[in-house]
């Protein structure tokens, strides 16, 4: 399967593995219900394409860190980022009461807080927005654009 990738007027551009052929399409009719299509080409081939509608690309992760909601930084939370962007991040929080977690609600500003696996000293410190929250795991967007060139320069790596 292929990704397609969503430009800033709602198009994507699929390109047959088989032939080569090129075609420009609105995907925006797509964003809210179907995000895997099956495309067939003038050449017969059928590809499935996965429409991907995020603004910036994923890199899947393991780094540890600690999270606390911004109001209250009595309670610091062990966390593993799972995935981070330029956008955001996918935290995975760990060892934690679940009476805890039930306290963090979309919406909520958290404060995260971690290193990057490459040779940076000083850690990386986030304020987030809760996008999304399911179980224990947080979909998080960063409110400021600190740390903007660092973060861009490890998703390159």
């Amino acid at each position: 399967m292929i990704k397609g990738y969503i430009d800033n007027n709602n198009e994507s551009l699929f390109i047959c593995p088989n032939c080569g052929f090129q075609r420009r399409f609105n995907a925006l009719p797509f964003k809210d219900k179907k995000k895997t299509l099956t495309i067939k080409c003038k050449c017969g081939q059928s590809t499935d394409i996965q429409l991907e509608f995020r603004k910036y690309f994923r890199k899947k992760v393991g780094i540890p860190g600690s999270c606390s909601i911004e109001n209250d930084n009595k309670r610091k939370f062990d966390i593993i980022i799972k995935d981070i962007s330029l956008g955001g991040v996918g935290i995975e929080f760990v060892f934690v009461n679940k009476k805890y977690i039930s306290e963090i609600e979309v919406g909520d500003i958290v404060v995260v807080e971690f290193k990057l696996e490459h040779k940076r000293e000083k850690p990386i410190i986030k304020r987030c927005i809760v996008k999304i929250k399911i179980n224990n795991v947080i979909g998080a967007e960063f409110v400021d654009e600190n740390y903007a060139q660092v973060i861009g320069f490890y998703m390159m790596t």
